[in-house]
Parts: C-alpha cells; sequence; structure tokens
C-alpha cells in the first residue's frame, strides 16, 4: 500500500488516507476544487483535516459549487481511527 509524503502531509492525513485505502474508498488527495486545495476529494464530498477553526466563507464557497465540506480535527482521527471508519 502506497502512503503519502510525510514532508507534504499531517500525521492525520496520513491516518485518513490508510483508512480511505484499507475501505477501498476511492479518493483525490490534494485535490483542487474552486481554486483552493482541499485534503482530499470524496465524490462531492470535501474533507478537510486540520488543526484550527474553519473559514465559513471559504466554506460557503464550497456549498454554492455542489460540495459537502466536512470537517475533522487532527486529534479526531488519531485518537478515533475506528470510529472514523
Amino acid at each position: 500500500m502506497r502512503r503519502i509524503d510525510k514532508k507534504h502531509s499531517t500525521k492525520a492525513e496520513r491516518v485518513f488516507y490508510e483508512i480511505l485505502k484499507e475501505l477501498k474508498i476511492p479518493f483525490k488527495h490534494r485535490w483542487i476544487v474552486g481554486g483552493m486545495e482541499v485534503d482530499f476529494l470524496i465524490g462531492n464530498y470535501v474533507i478537510e483535516i486540520n488543526g484550527h477553526d474553519q473559514d465559513p466563507d471559504r466554506n460557503d464557497k464550497f456549498i454554492k459549487l455542489g460540495y459537502v465540506p466536512i470537517h475533522y480535527h487532527n486529534s479526531e482521527i488519531i485518537n478515533n481511527r475506528e470510529k472514523i471508519k
């Protein structure tokens, strides 16, 4: 199983990547949506994994483009791997 580069990702992103691969869910990593880079794109779901509050204007842009923004905090992914699945 190929992993994403440590230099260009957080630990939480790498864990999420491994979950998606394990579950065989097709996705795009570090994809551009409406001129904005997102962590993961799964169908029309924009998945952002961060350690900070989200920008409501950015979320509004995704929604206007027909995407559903979903946000996870880094610790949520790292500490709750089974729940995330």
